[in-house]
C-alpha cells in the first residue's frame, strides 16, 4: 500500500455496476460477462481490489475490461469487511491486510475462484489484474503457474525476490508515487517471457487513480484510466488470448 492509503478515503461514485454478485463456494464474487458471447468463456480475468474492497470504481473497471471480450471476476477477498483507515493509523491497516488476509489465504481463495471458473464457465486461461494491495497479491500469484499474464496497477510495496519466481509476463503500471518497476523487470531478465514484460509510469497520477481513490469525473484521470484499460486489454490479448 502507498503511505497515503490510510490517510485518504475512497472517492464517492454514482456508478451503477452492470455485473452481478455470485457465490463461488463461500466467496462473494462480482461477475462481469461479455455481452457478445456465452459460455464457455475460455479466457477470464481475476481482479484484486485495493484496501477499500468492492468500490464502484473497481466494478466499473471490470465492466470496461469485459468490453475487451473477457469474463472478468472480482472476488470479495475481505468477505464484507472494511480495512481500517484514517483514525486507526497505518499499523492497523498493515495488520488487517497482512495478518487477517495473508498471501497464503488469498492464493487459496484465488485458486478456488479459478477452479470455479473452469468448472462453471469453461475457462482455461487466466489473467490477473491487481490494484494497490491487489498488486501485492499479484506479485505472489504470478508464481503459481495458474495465470498466463498479470497486470499490476499502482501497486503496493513489492519485493524483488517475488519476481524471481514469476511464471508469467507482467505489466507494471505505477503512479507517480509508486516504486520503480525496473528492478522487478530485471529480476525476470532470464525468464523465457522476459521480452513480454511491460512497464509504464503514469507520472501525472497519484496512487489509487485507477481504483477507489480516482475521481473519474476528472477528464485527465478518466483519460489515464482509459489508457490503463487499453494497455491491460492489449497485454492480455497478447499473452492470454481472446475469447
Amino acid at each position: 500500500m502507498s503511505t497515503s492509503c490510510h490517510k485518504v478515503p475512497p472517492v464517492k461514485s454514482n456508478y451503477v455496476p452492470l455485473g452481478t454478485i455470485e457465490k463461488f463456494n463461500d466467496l462473494d464474487v462480482y461477475v462481469s460477462k461479455p455481452t457478445n458471447g456465452s459460455k464457455p468463456f475460455k479466457k477470464a480475468v481475476v481482479v484484486g481490489y485495493d484496501i477499500f474492497g468492492f468500490h464502484p470504481n473497481v466494478k466499473q473497471f471490470c465492466d470496461l475490461l469485459t468490453k475487451a471480450g473477457y469474463l472478468v471476476v472480482l472476488p470479495d477477498y475481505f468477505r464484507g469487511k472494511t480495512a481500517p483507515i484514517v483514525s486507526q493509523g497505518v499499523q492497523a491497516l498493515i495488520d488487517f491486510v497482512l495478518k487477517t488476509f495473508p498471501p497464503e489465504v488469498i492464493i487459496k481463495d484465488t485458486l478456488s475462484v479459478t477452479n470455479h471458473l473452469k468448472s462453471e464457465f469453461g475457462s482455461k486461461d487466466f489473467g490477473y489484474t491487481g490494484f494497490c494491495w491487489g498488486g501485492i497479491m499479484g506479485s505472489k500469484l504470478c508464481a503459481i503457474k495458474e495465470f498466463n499474464a498479470c497486470v499490476l496497477v499502482h501497486y503496493g510495496p513489492l519485493q524483488v525476490d517475488d519476481f524471481k519466481k514469476s511464471q508469467c509476463p507482467i505489466a507494471f503500471l505505477p503512479s507517480s508515487e509508486d516504486q520503480d518497476s525496473q528492478p522487478f523487470v530485471d529480476a525476470m531478465k532470464d525468464k523465457p517471457f522476459a521480452n513480454k514484460n511491460f512497464q509504464k509510469r503514469f507520472v501525472d497520477m497519484v496512487h489509487g487513480f485507477a481504483a477507489s481513490r480516482g475521481d473519474w469525473s476528472d477528464p485527465l484521470i478518466s483519460q489515464r484510466v482509459n489508457e490503463v484499460i487499453e494497455i491491460t486489454g492489449k497485454f492480455f490479448r497478447d499473452n492470454v488470448g481472446c475469447n
